[in-house]
């Protein structure tokens, strides 16, 4: 089965009507994936128009040789988005790209592939990295890390209640046996969490912090966000679709950031009133009720618009 076939870019078409600012623009696909979302601004883009995709993941990366080999408007980069700064000046286009797109969070395409280890439900090894060429796995980080730290990343990262239980059961786990695969955490999540959560798996929100994590995901988000101002053509856009609260406060943080620090160089004597804020929020975009019955994943999705000032 083509990876296309089964991956539904969540609000794929107001992501794009809203990334498009000039049908002959510079763009970047910033969390390429599968395709779905560049396939689509190449369609409706002319052909003076460029597009560059990034992605972590080296197998969407050899998937997307093959689908866009023909396409001359589009560059290839095997990379993490927090360097698009570096990217944009051998690319030759820092501070000409007219939009930025971010699908952030993880795709269906690695919640069903067997090996990844990011979903709760399939039996694999317990690796949950974006990228697999680089840095250590969540097996090997939880059958190393302390006590104290195993719960500060469940708490912080995934909000759970029971974190410290799950922390100290992991510990006992791991004294007789290394945690190697998902259904051995999970198993050892069960266990720990008392109360069950009738709308959510017991293990979604440990799941979901350990791959954060891991792939350094906040980090990562918070830097590009930070850099994309001088990235960006005047009125380029930042368009970001997030999937929980950790991700939209990095978003609110940005935002407050841009109105404290103006782009004015700090010394030059001009009162604040004159000064011009960086970014403003331009849309805000939540899925439609066809779209979430479509694809259940878009029921937590938000489209963040920022522009350039």
């Amino acid at each position: 089965m083509n990876n296309t076939d089964y991956h539904i870019p969540v609000m794929k078409h107001e992501a794009v009507e809203q990334l498009l600012s000039n049908n002959d623009g510079i763009y970047v696909d910033a969390t390429l994936g599968y395709g779905g979302h560049t396939r689509l601004i190449l369609e409706k883009t002319s052909s003076k128009s460029k597009l560059y995709g990034i992605d972590k993941d080296i197998d969407a990366i050899e998937f997307n040789k093959k689908e866009l080999a023909q396409e001359k408007r589009f560059t290839l980069k095997h990379g993490c988005f927090s360097s698009l700064d570096e990217y944009a000046k051998t690319w030759n286009i820092y501070g000409s790209v007219n939009g930025i797109l971010f699908d952030l969070g993880v795709s269906s395409v690695h919640l069903d592939s067997a090996d990844r280890g990011f979903s709760f439900n399939k039996n694999a090894p317990l690796d949950m990295r974006f990228d697999r060429t680089h840095g250590k796995c969540v097996s090997q980080l939880i059958n190393e890390l302390p006590e104290s730290e195993i719960e500060s990343i469940l708490k912080l990262y995934g909000q759970e209640k029971f974190s410290r239980r799950i922390a100290k059961n992991i510990i006992k786990h791991r004294s007789n046996n290394p945690i190697e695969n998902t259904l051995e955490l999970v198993d050892i999540i069960n266990k720990s969490v008392i109360v069950n959560d009738k709308n959510k798996h017991n293990a979604t929100r440990s799941f979901q912090a350990l791959r954060i994590f891991v792939n350094k995901e906040l980090d990562v988000l918070r830097e590009v966000l930070h850099k994309s101002y001088n990235i960006l053509a005047p009125k380029g856009r930042l368009v970001l679709i997030t999937y929980h609260s950790l991700e939209e406060r990095v978003i609110k943080d940005f935002i407050i950031f841009c109105d404290n620090n103006q782009n004015t160089p700090r010394k030059m004597p001009i009162k604040k009133d004159f000064l011009k804020k960086m970014f403003t929020v331009i849309k805000k975009v939540k899925p439609s009720d066809k779209e979430i019955s479509l694809n259940p994943r878009s029921r937590s999705a938000k489209i963040n618009v920022l522009e350039k000032q």
